[in-house]
């Protein structure tokens, strides 16, 4: 499984894409979505506004993630695109505050798994933010 942004997205061969974001893609390759993972309007607005403050939003998030089966979840995900690998995906870039990496966190610490960024592969995820892994691995 992979995370990614909307912008990443050039290619209809890859039909893994599912948007988990409040609002539509706009982009015609991207063809799934599961709301059940985007933040809930009034807390995205709240934080659009910047009623909320990003570690607000977080614990919010977190709360409605609590609701949810990890596990159902990703099963969800995997069921969904069928034969692809799972790309949830965001219209937030790589370098800015984003609930995907919130997802991706959440998913890594509760089923043990590994998910990297799509176009950009493992990455430190906090905070709903990420920064590439310039660990160098022997593997």
């Amino acid at each position: 499984m992979k995370t990614g942004f909307f912008k990443q997205v050039n290619e209809s061969k890859i039909n893994g894409y599912i948007s988990i974001s409040l609002y539509p893609s706009n982009n015609s390759f991207i063809s799934y979505e599961y709301k059940s993972l985007a933040p809930n309007w009034k807390l995205f607005e709240n934080l659009t506004k910047k009623k909320i403050s990003e570690k607000q939003f977080i614990d919010s998030y977190k709360e409605q993630l609590f609701y949810l089966n990890p596990k159902t979840v990703y099963d969800d995900l995997k069921s969904l695109v069928f034969g692809f690998e799972p790309i949830i995906m965001t219209n937030v870039s790589k370098k800015k505050f984003c609930h995907r990496h919130i997802v991706a966190e959440w998913l890594e610490n509760e089923l043990g798994i590994v998910i990297e960024e799509y176009k950009f592969g493992k990455v430190i995820r906090s905070n709903g933010y990420m920064k590439k892994n310039t660990n160098p691995t022997l593997f």
